[in-house]
């Protein structure tokens, strides 16, 4: 058994609230026994040295009025004794006097029971490693009570950081740090570590204990961990171990109650936006008092935007729709949101403190990102009215579907900014469109095919720079000479001159046709 400190009564036998008042330098004086007042003068008798002695102010003056904390502690001190736990008022005399012995003189929470106190610290001596069992259980006890008094997740932490008397943080599945709760060297220690998993570590300078949050599952449905709780100090023991154990445990417990019920609200929430979807009520009255009660001002226009990830499993699509939900609340955004297979829908109202739709989406685009960088964002045009929320998400659905193929990924997929794509999207499987094309551009595009020729490419930088000969060379990196023989190629073969206003046209038309037509071969309908 590991010599007993007057530090480890403090964490392991003493009631929470106590404080030191006096005496720190002398929190690693070993303990050998504890010590009550007797009833009878002396008040302490056939003390042998390293003795922890509890009293009461009250009982100190019943037993000798003349007695008092500071010269007790005069007398205790000169055997020398370990430490004075003391219930009621310590005077500024026997603080000093404390302090200047470098004897610890700590003070009970009011209504601590002596007695308890003492056995407590008995237990402690007598069966260290049963006592450290014990007080664990307790804090586990108390962290229960505690989250079924609502304190959160927050007022968790707190209590653990009290009891422990360590510097503690708490970190999300991918290691970032939501909640910290430590200063100075600890500090810095907590805020660059990266948890990997469970256990024990140095780092710069200190020790820390890395429990991942169980024993509930470690992830819900949607295959999101609950992170990790790490404690902190220049050196760790059991205590610390189990006591992390148990907070982790709490944690988990708590996340897992505060997730199920967002989950419920998450429900409410889909399940308006699915009436809303299928058919709205007749009563505008009542869908608007409904939209009130779930915090939605349904007068206001809203634009249907759409998060989803690019062949992404089921638990990549739950991360994407928890990131969004998130950053929705980030951003203080009261958006009406349900799940999809392929992700989440929302509808973002489209005035919201004189920012635009599309650059609210942008700013949820990148939250979203941060967590999970394979999401993908589509907006569509604005809804000025519940009975227009269905038009708006085809059109999103259409800019995700379209967009992401002819603009790209990193941006929001936005259906206005399909311009001429917006029309060549309902024509893409009609005849004359078809005809168009292969009248127009289906001779170069076999030519490349077969010859591994750039015309097509050649084509799209002239037009990207507007005909300007310099800068499309440039763009692709060739001569200027290169580029004029290329321009009477395509001339030759599509029988089309860039030169003529009806050609050129025609041309561009054909080229943005033409990425409309290939979403077809790449199953994008």
């Amino acid at each position: 058994m590991p010599p007993i400190t007057v530090q480890d009564v403090m964490r392991l036998a003493l009631p929470a609230g106590t404080i030191i008042a006096a005496g720190a330098a002398g929190l690693a004086h070993q303990v050998s026994w504890v010590a009550t007042p007797r009833a009878t003068p002396p008040a302490f008798a056939n003390l042998r040295g390293g003795e922890f002695v509890v009293v009461a102010i009250g009982a100190l003056q019943a037993l000798d009025d003349r007695l008092t904390l500071a010269s007790l502690a005069e007398r205790l001190a000169q055997v020398p004794i370990a430490a004075i736990a003391v219930l009621g008022d310590i005077q500024d005399q026997a603080r000093t006097i404390g302090d200047a012995l470098r004897l610890p003189l700590l003070q009970l929470p009011e209504g601590a029971d002596v007695r308890e106190v003492e056995r407590e610290v008995q237990r402690l001596i007598s069966d260290y490693e049963a006592q450290v069992e014990r007080r664990a259980a307790q804090l586990g006890h108390v962290l229960t009570q505690r989250s079924l008094a609502g304190v959160g997740l927050n007022g968790l932490l707190e209590t653990l950081a009290e009891r422990t008397g360590r510097s503690l943080a708490y970190y999300s599945a991918t290691g970032e740090v939501r909640a910290l709760r430590a200063r100075g060297p600890a500090r810095v220690a907590l805020q660059t570590l990266q948890p990997r998993g469970t256990g024990i570590m140095n780092h710069l300078g200190q020790q820390i204990w890395v429990q991942q949050l169980g024993p509930v599952p470690a992830s819900d449905a949607g295959g999101r961990s609950f992170g990790y709780l790490a404690l902190c100090g220049d050196t760790l023991d059991d205590w610390d171990r189990l006591a992390a154990q148990q907070g982790a445990s709490a944690l988990a417990l708590e996340l897992a109650k505060e997730q199920a019920v967002l989950a419920a609200e998450e429900r409410l929430r889909g399940d308006f936006v699915q009436s809303v979807l299928v058919g709205a009520p007749a009563d505008d009255k009542t869908l608007l008092q409904r939209g009130r009660e779930l915090g939605y001002d349904l007068r206001q226009p809203h634009v249907a935007l759409l998060c989803t990830v690019a062949e992404g499993d089921e638990g990549a699509v739950a991360r994407a729709s928890g990131a969004l939900s998130a950053a929705l609340n980030a951003l203080g955004i009261a958006a009406p949101m349900m799940r999809r297979i392929d992700g989440a829908l929302c509808y973002v109202p489209s005035v919201d403190r004189g920012r635009r739709a599309h650059e609210v989406a942008e700013q949820l685009r990148e939250r979203v990102a941060s967590d999970v960088p394979e999401a993908l964002l589509a907006i569509g045009r604005e809804a000025p009215t519940v009975a227009l929320w269905p038009r708006s998400l085809r059109e999103a659905e259409q800019a995700l579907m379209i967009g992401r193929q002819l603009l790209g990924g990193g941006r929001v997929l936005d259906f206005g900014d399909l311009g001429v794509y917006r029309l060549l999207l309902l024509l893409r499987e009609s005849p004359e469109l078809w005809e168009f094309y292969r009248s127009t551009l289906a001779a170069l595009a076999d030519y490349d095919r077969e010859q591994h020729g750039e015309l097509l490419k050649t084509l799209e930088a002239f037009f990207e720079h507007n005909g300007n000969l310099a800068r499309t060379a440039d763009a692709l990196h060739i001569h200027r000479n290169t580029l004029l023989y290329r321009l009477m190629r395509i001339k030759e073969i599509s029988g089309r001159d860039t030169d003529v206003a009806e050609d050129r046209l025609a041309l561009w038309l054909a080229l943005k046709a033409h990425r409309v037509i290939k979403t077809l071969d790449e199953g994008g309908a």
